[in-house]
């Protein structure tokens, strides 16, 4: 278990140890810097007591038995997954967790639960906005009233032409294809094909993809 501990210490990403009753056995410097609470205050602590995580909708996910420890317990794999936590300061933020189980022959503290995790609160605030313009049902902005230049500080954005720049760019504000072929004067069919090249270009598979990866390499921003 120390090794496990001494290997976690230089991990990037933040670490907790829980073992079979959800009990915090260890907690490194990274998990300190990311949610604020120190090794001191939560080493013993049951670990819903500590992060009180939810989720988009604002429900509890952490508490005993919760499905996560008991999957990880009976040797489920359990995919990656993005919480809401509160820090130590009250700040709300995302996290995006991966659980590894430890299975140790000469140690009989039973199996521990990895928790690695790390920062994904400006991932999830972009998927969020990205929602929210595709969702709505307001009507889209005009042509020249969009305030989201499109920034080529990327190398494959300088694959895009312009006028597929122009599309992403209205793609980024919610524009369906007929809003998109009206305000630049161009067919429908054309939109698609455009569409269809800034997919293959960017090597994403959908227009959420494009516009996700768009923010979230700031080739363009949020007004």
């Amino acid at each position: 278990m120390d090794n496990l501990f001494q290997t976690l210490a230089k991990a990037a990403d933040g670490a907790f140890v829980v073992n079979e009753d959800q009990r915090i056995l260890y907690w490194n410097e990274a998990a300190q810097e990311l949610l604020g609470y120190t090794a001191a205050k939560v080493v013993g602590q049951a670990c819903y007591e500590t992060m009180r995580s939810c989720d988009e909708k604002g429900q509890s996910l952490c508490r005993p038995h919760c499905p996560v420890i008991t999957a990880a317990l009976e040797g489920r794999a359990v995919t990656t997954y993005d919480v809401a936590v509160q820090t130590q300061s009250g700040e709300m933020r995302w996290i995006n967790i991966s659980i590894l189980t430890i299975y140790s022959p000469d140690d009989d503290s039973g199996p521990l639960v990895v928790h690695l995790f790390r920062d994904a609160t400006q991932k999830k605030q972009n998927e969020q906005f990205i929602r929210r313009l595709f969702d709505s049902s307001e009507r889209p902005p005009a042509i020249n009233s969009l305030t989201h230049p499109v920034a080529s500080i990327d190398s494959l954005v300088e694959l895009l032409t312009e006028r597929e720049r122009e599309v992403l760019t209205l793609l980024a504000h919610g524009l369906s294809t007929s809003a998109i072929a009206r305000s630049l004067s161009i067919s429908p069919a054309t939109v698609r094909n455009h569409v269809q090249s800034i997919l293959n270009k960017l090597q994403v598979h959908s227009r959420l993809e494009a516009v996700t990866y768009a923010l979230d390499h700031k080739l363009i921003t949020k007004a």
